[in-house]
């Protein structure tokens, strides 16, 4: 699948633009805080009805206007459409075709992107809610049923800790009911991000030993939830509700999970050079296209967000080649344009792309 133009109104920096790209390369160069970013995350927000910069879809909204509108035209091996997003009042709507869908309920590959970016450098020693992210985020996307079980968990989540925060000691029938629909789609959730891992693997053991020319990495599930059952869970929270009370929030649950990329044992969150730890986020990237490229659609499209200059000369040769074949869109510099043949290029300046080739 590849997006072949992008409409903007009112996002961001962006007044009003259209662009349109190449089924390969197309690079978008310039100095900073022109509006580069700006552009790779319209993509990603009409793949996943999320901005991978913010929880506030306000702030997507330009100064000069009351709502943002974006309008790509896709093209899939059975055919083209439109897909759309307004930003409004601090919402999100998406349509295919004017039909409307939401996030989490969306058809399965109706259209799929990958993003790295420079933050994204810093997951691997960050927090787990960081390295929890790149997996929503990205490969969240090759499953549906993975992104209904997150919507839900997250519902729930939400609607327990408002009673954990409200009351010093809730009423036991309330917290009953919650406890039992927190077990509920905390299973569920915790066996899809499992099956989910358990898919990505190999894609980034492969991918890995590509890039590094070392033995494969291990990926690896770790899971804050380790229960077989909602009943095991309802006894595992059980065990943890004096904990709970007094720190009025759900300490146990998959908003607590982990995963951990290993060679030889090394857990390389911890004992990763530098080096390694850049290579662990280019496989995971290059194994989330691998995995969502396995429909009839072919790969999604990839955006690189300025992390080109980030890499070394090999990882950046590695990263390209693996991406022959998936339409790439690339923000950068002027400095890291080397060896790269587009196949179109803007430059960017204060909201503006000008097509330069």
């Amino acid at each position: 699948m590849i997006v072949e133009t992008l409409s903007l109104e009112n996002w961001r920096n962006v007044r009003a633009a259209q662009v349109e790209f190449d089924p390969g390369l197309t690079l978008f160069t310039g100095p900073n805080a022109q509006g580069k970013t700006n552009l790779l995350e319209a993509v990603f927000l009409l793949a996943t009805g999320r901005s991978h910069r913010t929880s506030r879809p306000e702030e997507l909204v330009s100064f000069e206007g009351d709502h943002a509108y974006l309008r790509a035209r896709i093209r899939r091996p059975s055919g083209g459409y439109q897909l759309t997003a307004r930003i409004d009042g601090g919402r999100v709507t998406r349509q295919r075709e004017g039909k409307l869908f939401r996030r989490g309920q969306d058809p399965l590959g109706d259209f799929a992107a990958v993003l790295f970016a420079p933050e994204d450098l810093l997951a691997l020693k960050g927090a787990p809610a960081d390295r929890r992210r790149l997996l929503d985020l990205d490969v969240g996307q090759a499953s549906l049923s993975y992104r209904q079980a997150h919507v839900r968990y997250g519902q729930v989540l939400r609607q327990r800790n408002a009673l954990l925060r409200t009351y010093e000691r809730p009423p036991r029938e309330l917290l009953a009911t919650w406890d039992s629909a927190w077990a509920q789609a905390a299973v569920a959730l915790t066996r899809e991000r499992q099956k989910l891992v358990e898919r990505l693997a190999p894609h980034f053991s492969a991918r890995y030993g590509e890039i590094s020319g070392v033995d494969p990495a291990s990926l690896e599930y770790e899971p804050s939830l380790k229960a077989s059952d909602s009943a095991h869970a309802l006894e595992l929270l059980a065990e943890r509700r004096e904990d709970e009370l007094r720190r009025r929030t759900s300490l146990l649950g998959p908003h607590r999970d982990d995963f951990k990329a290993g060679v030889d044992g090394r857990d390389l969150r911890l004992y990763g050079s530098q080096g390694e730890q850049r290579t662990v986020l280019v496989a995971f990237k290059l194994a989330a296209v691998s995995l969502l490229g396995e429909g009839s659609d072919g790969p999604p499209v990839l955006l690189l967000d300025d992390v080109l200059s980030e890499l070394d000369q090999d990882r950046r040769r590695n990263l390209l080649l693996a991406a022959t074949g998936t339409q790439t869109i690339v923000t950068t510099t002027e400095s890291a344009l080397a060896g790269m043949q587009p196949g179109m290029t803007y430059a960017v300046r204060d909201g503006e792309y000008v097509r330069t080739w």
